[in-house]
């Protein structure tokens, strides 16, 4: 850490609960400057990180979405710490140097193309890539986005993905220099606005991630981190899907038409997706009809919306509507209509 950013003065590190948790670092921070705060209402206006790529999110599990995120722009990097929600996401990431993605915790845990990822795992990312990732609960990440590697040694190829895991105390001190460097921006902005105080920071980052960079190698999983012929099978079925819209489809038809079994494209979505292709194909299905309703359009009913997606059995889906998002279709519905000002 360079002089300037004691960690005393920086009191995230030290904050608990009273039953021994750490305060997410999230609600510590304040907008300034320098940072800025995204904390999205609900699920329906959630927004992914600017600046790191194309995203896509289906929610697993939206009743308790508490999702946020902050922003810290350097000199040539921009550092973004996330609140995430359980979800399955479909993040092709774009960067002209590379992308470091890292827990904030050890409690945190997900599924990157296939391959559990858990502290003290990165993630690198050079170029343009494509991951799938599923999160089966709330996480807290921190991505920097560095414009420029030259010269570094980072591991990797251009245009590619992978995990490689460091010793656990170069992971920790990573944590603390990125959160260090959020709470001075955040709560000091003026010290931070010093002469070369901003180089200082970039510098301590960039130094942390070059030590945890020497420490680390891939991980026997992440040698086949791509998973290329599972991947490939989820992206068409994904493709197939999104040309389907309003149609019926069968497994069996959907199999034959990627040229695979049911077996193997149920083991693909289960290796890729975390779960069962039936429970993935009707969370789509789910995610989609709540995407019609919140655009409360009178020409629609619950039911309508419902059978163009699949759903015969009403009580069913009602129930299964409820467990995801926490409220009915037609609580969904009257609350899009309201705010178009349409009858509900």
């Amino acid at each position: 850490m360079t002089d300037g950013l004691m960690s005393e003065d920086l009191p995230w590190i030290a904050t608990e609960c009273s039953d021994g948790r750490r305060v997410s670092l999230l609600d510590e921070l304040v907008e300034s400057e320098f940072v800025k705060l995204s904390r999205p209402l609900d699920i329906d206006r959630f927004r992914s990180i600017d600046g790191l790529g194309e995203a896509k999110s289906i929610p697993i599990d939206a009743k308790r979405f508490d999702a946020a995120f902050a922003t810290l722009k350097l000199r040539s990097c921009s550092v973004h710490l996330q609140r995430t929600f359980p979800r399955i996401l479909q993040m092709q990431y774009s960067t002209t140097g590379a992308i470091v993605g890292f827990a904030m915790d050890d409690a945190t845990s997900l599924i990157i193309n296939g391959v559990e990822a858990r502290a003290p795992a990165l993630l690198l990312v050079k170029g343009t890539a494509t991951c799938e990732i599923v999160e089966q609960q709330a996480n807290q990440v921190a991505l920097v986005n560095f414009a420029s590697i030259d010269d570094r040694g980072w591991p990797g190829e251009a245009d590619s993905a992978q995990l490689i895991v460091t010793l656990a105390d170069k992971c920790e001190a990573l944590r603390t220099t990125v959160g260090d460097a959020l709470m001075l921006a955040s709560h000091s902005p003026e010290t931070f606005a010093q002469p070369n105080v901003i180089e200082h920071v970039e510098e301590s980052i960039l130094q942390a991630v070059d030590l945890a960079m020497a420490a680390a190698s891939p991980t026997p999983e992440a040698k086949r981190l791509s998973l290329s012929h599972y991947l490939g099978l989820v992206r068409k079925l994904d493709e197939f899907v999104a040309d389907s819209t309003g149609k019926t489809l069968y497994s069996a038809d959907v199999a034959r038409q990627l040229g695979v079994s049911v077996r193997t494209l149920h083991n693909a979505v289960v290796a890729i997706r975390g779960m069962s292709m039936h429970r993935y194909m009707r969370l789509r299905r789910l995610w989609n009809v709540r995407q019609q309703l919140v655009r409360g359009s009178s020409a629609q009913s619950v039911k309508a919306v419902a059978l163009a997606n699949g759903f015969w059995h009403m009580g069913e889906f009602t129930a299964l509507y409820r467990e995801l998002f926490g409220e009915t279709p037609q609580q969904t519905l009257s609350a899009a209509r309201k705010q178009t000002g349409e009858p509900s």
